[in-house]
């Protein structure tokens, strides 16, 4: 196995897009192989909802990619969109045919239907922020992901979290975490 920094991983994924390995190639491959470890570990839990929270990068459009294949596949999916995502995100479009709702912060100022999705979900994905995250987190996403923290360690049964690269929060160089920062099972 070979570690390598943000930086490093940043450079490798620009020369694989300028070679012709795009991003979205990349995103396709990063969401489809995610979906089908959650196959394959949660299979289970497929009518139990899964709710990925979305930010505006390629972490979100992982998984956008694996919410709109596990919903092809019959599971209840929802994305919470964290981070604005353009209007035409062809991601987005493909999990709204597949048959998974979508849910905009935009839509929900007092958090109010985050906090029910929660409820609702038995797995949660952490898409909002990815391995090129520095600290110190702004202050609306501080919110945001402070609010999924406190809700999911306050709850009898809380919903598996598997991150999306890394838990959002996390500095990838340092190994850092902001208080608000999600715990994930994955």
């Amino acid at each position: 196995m070979k570690l390598v920094s943000v930086a490093e991983m940043q450079a490798v994924e620009r020369e694989a897009n300028a070679a012709g390995f795009t991003y979205e190639m990349m995103m396709e491959n990063a969401g489809t192989n995610l979906a089908e470890v959650i196959q394959e570990e949660y299979g289970y839990l497929e009518e139990e909802g899964t709710l990925g929270l979305v930010g505006s990068g390629n972490n979100g459009g992982d998984t956008l990619v694996a919410l709109a294949w596990l919903a092809k596949q019959g599971w209840k999916t929802s994305a919470y969109i964290v981070r604005p995502r353009p209007a035409d995100d062809p991601l987005v479009q493909r999990l709204v045919e597949a048959g998974g709702s979508i849910i905009s912060i935009e839509e929900d100022g007092r958090l109010k239907k985050l906090a029910a999705l929660l409820k609702e979900n038995q797995i949660v994905l952490d898409g909002v922020l990815g391995t090129g995250m520095r600290l110190p987190l702004k202050p609306e996403l501080a919110q945001v992901l402070g609010f999924v923290r406190k809700k999911i360690l306050g709850m009898e049964e809380p919903p598996s979290v598997i991150a999306v690269d890394c838990p959002s929060g996390i500095d990838c160089d340092s190994g850092e975490a902001a208080p608000e920062c999600i715990p994930a099972e994955m």
